[in-house]
């Protein structure tokens, strides 16, 4: 076993690449915890939703999700302390987990950053850094109530990889949900596929499917995050997926015009201030050739949500960090891709695709 396998050999029954924790104490904790948020959010969710829907109807208040309304329907349900008590333990099971999952990680740093040093520099593939670019105002954020962000630590993207076991549960391990979103995503009429870039790969989950569904294509991920590019390398290189890397910022990415065919963007635009959003559209469609395809999957900025639904998105925003996901709910994605000159078709997700009609694709044709 090489000193890479070692550090970060695949967990337990998980399959692929993922990060092992330090101890099996540790792995019981983060199972206990993984479990209960999944039956918080899964098992709970529906049945919270009937009974607030019943706290609003004693209340006098409709269904309608107008802000007057769901102002006045957030009011009545965060007086419920069974409401109160739900978000409560949302909050901190998702602190609980990434404290765990820090400590387990910290306590073999050096041994996992040695590992790392040595994969910068193993193929197939390759991954570049730019420590010099200052880092944007939004990326200090600590999405996710993940410690430090994505970036403040050199394990960030190895905390995130194994974050995405627990967000997942575990339906993504082999990269399931990927491959299926990549699947959906029409190629350009011509059909030709050469080059192609995923925006915000994070850990590139995306950008290693792109090159198993196109193998003759140049496939690149860029992301701000240095630890995440990092941890995207390593992972394509254990998985032997001939990709590249690269820090960048999706809304300034420095290639040429025109020059891929299909640009990709995985639930990343909630995560961004409205002004990004837009820098990012048309930065896709100056490097996007004519005929190539922008795909889009994120949150449904949908005004036909209840009010309950809109204060569990809510609170997401205020609680959970993501402070800019009412702002790319509230703007008009469709109009902001016609206006750099895509043509969109655009449509919620089903439930099983993405979860009761919170999540969308757009597919922008360039034009």
């Amino acid at each position: 076993m090489t000193q890479l396998e070692q550090a970060v050999y695949p967990r337990g029954k998980i399959a692929g690449p993922f990060p092992a924790l330090s101890s099996r104490p540790d792995e019981a904790y983060i199972d206990f915890i993984a479990d209960a948020r999944n039956f918080l959010l899964h098992a709970q969710q529906y049945p919270l939703a009937d009974y607030s829907r019943k706290l609003l109807g004693e209340a006098g208040v409709g269904m309608s999700p107008d802000p007057a309304n769901t102002r006045r329907a957030i009011d009545v349900l965060m007086q419920d302390p069974a409401v109160k008590t739900y978000y409560r333990l949302k909050r901190s099971l998702q602190e609980a987990f990434w404290n765990r999952v820090q400590q387990s990680f910290g306590s073999r740093r050096e041994e996992i950053l040695k590992a790392f040093d040595a994969a910068d520099h193993m193929g197939p593939g390759t991954v570049s850094y730019d420590d010099k670019k200052p880092l944007p105002d939004y990326a200090r954020v600590e999405i996710h109530l993940q410690p430090g962000g994505y970036h403040h630590d050199e394990l960030s993207g190895f905390l995130y990889h194994y974050g995405t076991k627990v967000f997942f549960r575990g339906d993504n391990d082999r990269d399931e949900l990927h491959e299926k979103l990549v699947g959906l995503v029409p190629g350009p009429a011509d059909g030709k596929v050469r080059r192609i870039l995923d925006l915000a790969c994070s850990v590139g989950q995306s950008t290693t499917t792109f090159k198993r569904r196109y193998p003759q294509a140049e496939v690149t991920g860029i992301d701000y995050s240095a630890p995440m590019v990092r941890v995207a390398h390593r992972r394509a290189a254990m998985l032997g997926d001939d990709v590249t890397f690269s820090q960048r910022l999706i809304e300034d990415t420095r290639y040429p015009d025109a020059h891929f065919d299909i640009t990709f963007a995985f639930i990343v635009f909630h995560e961004l201030p409205q002004r990004i959003v837009r820098e990012t559209v048309r930065e896709a469609a100056r490097v996007t050739r004519p005929g190539g395809v922008f795909a889009i999957y994120d949150f449904n900025p949908s005004n036909t949500m209840s009010p309950f639904q809109l204060h569990h998105r809510d609170f997401d925003a205020a609680h959970n960090g993501e402070p800019y996901s009412q702002d790319f709910c509230d703007c008009d994605l469709d109009a902001i891709l016609a206006e750099h000159g895509f043509s969109v078709a655009a449509s919620p997700l089903a439930k099983r695709s993405g979860g009761v009609g919170y999540m969308k694709h757009w597919f922008a044709t360039r034009g």
